[in-house]
């Protein structure tokens, strides 16, 4: 996910999650690449049959329970319109309001995280502020949050996000990853759903890395991406 224009497509709920269904694996698939070190060095530390749970990769957060429902008819209209076939299974997705999310004493940490906010006004946005910005810091690898179309998230450090100009240019890339999302073929109530703006921060490039930050530079090279100073 890179910075984009400013320029803000709308998305729809059932658009968000068919392209959500085909990015999420390549979002895990990128993450264990980076942690497979670690991950190495502590299995030590594990007993061989030990087998710790791990959360869901993707959490929905939505305004209210009226719009979870919502929600979730529109994940079961994906699965039914992909025969079944569908990476958000149950133990890979949890859902949450806003107001449940915002009361639970303890965060638990997760590979993508969206908020489906399109009827939440600017003031009542203005009280969740504090929670977005600690899934953006903290509890979320990649966030996603689709509002309504005048809400400007660019002073938080979210920027636009065009899921179809994204797609268009993976596919004009060759990355075949994303190609699980048949945009064009979308269920006939797809807008029954409404329309949002969606923005993104993406925690493993917001920013650029400088030149000097890599192997090359490291005191032990062969020590690079092994230990944490």
């Amino acid at each position: 996910m890179t910075k984009q224009s400013t320029r803000r497509a709308e998305v729809t709920l059932p658009l968000l999650i068919a392209y959500i269904d085909a990015l999420l694996p390549t979002l895990a698939q990128a993450t264990d690449a980076q942690t497979n070190t670690q991950s190495d060095s502590k299995s030590t530390k594990h007993k061989i049959n030990d087998k710790p749970e791990l959360p869901p990769d993707l959490l929905w957060v939505t305004e209210d329970k009226n719009t979870l429902a919502l929600l979730h008819t529109a994940l079961t209209n994906h699965a039914d319109f992909q025969a079944g076939d569908t990476t958000q299974s149950a133990d890979k997705l949890a859902s949450s309001t806003l107001l449940a999310l915002n009361q639970q004493p303890v965060s638990e940490r997760y590979e993508l995280v969206c908020f489906w906010l399109p009827t939440l006004s600017a003031e009542q946005l203005q009280q969740y502020i504090p929670l977005l910005m600690r899934y953006r810091d903290l509890y979320a690898a990649h966030l996603l949050i689709a509002l309504e179309h005048n809400i400007d998230l660019q002073p938080y450090g979210f920027t636009p996000f065009d899921i179809l100009q994204t797609l268009q240019t993976s596919t004009l890339t060759g990355d075949t990853n994303l190609s699980g999302a048949d945009m064009t073929q979308m269920p006939a109530a797809a807008h029954a759903f409404g329309s949002a703006t969606l923005w993104q921060f993406n925690l493993y490039d917001y920013k650029q890395l400088p030149n000097w930050l890599n192997a090359d530079y490291w005191a032990n090279p062969e020590n690079w991406g092994k230990h944490r100073w």
